[in-house]
């Protein structure tokens, strides 16, 4: 089975999005068990989110979804490899993002 540690491989981060809370569970189960962690705050108080920025020393955070969406603008700045991680989980060889899977506007 594959890891999230391997998932970043050389990267200093990731984008990791989560389509629902079954991902969700099994991303925080194999998150705790490598070591991740939400800054202090114990596992019983993670609470869902459909982006999740891993950092390789075992930081992780929510991604507010403006900066998820806008990041796929294609006048945006280079951001960190976005990773569907239920593809990820199914060994599917084409697990990156190339769409925010969110319909989202600039209001002016």
């Amino acid at each position: 089975m594959r890891t999230i540690r391997e998932m970043l491989g050389n990267d200093e981060k990731v984008w990791v999005y989560l389509n629902n809370e079954d991902s969700w569970k099994e991303f925080t189960n194999m998150a705790e068990a490598e070591g991740f962690h939400f800054g202090e705050l114990p596992v019983e108080r993670w609470t869902f989110g459909y982006v999740i920025a891993v950092h390789i020393n075992g930081d992780m955070g929510h991604l507010p979804m403006f900066i998820w969406c806008r990041s796929f603008s294609v006048d945006s700045e280079k951001c960190p490899r976005k990773l569907d991680f239920s593809r990820y989980i199914d060994n599917e060889d084409d697990y990156y993002c190339n769409e925010s899977h969110f319909t989202c506007r600039l209001m002016e």
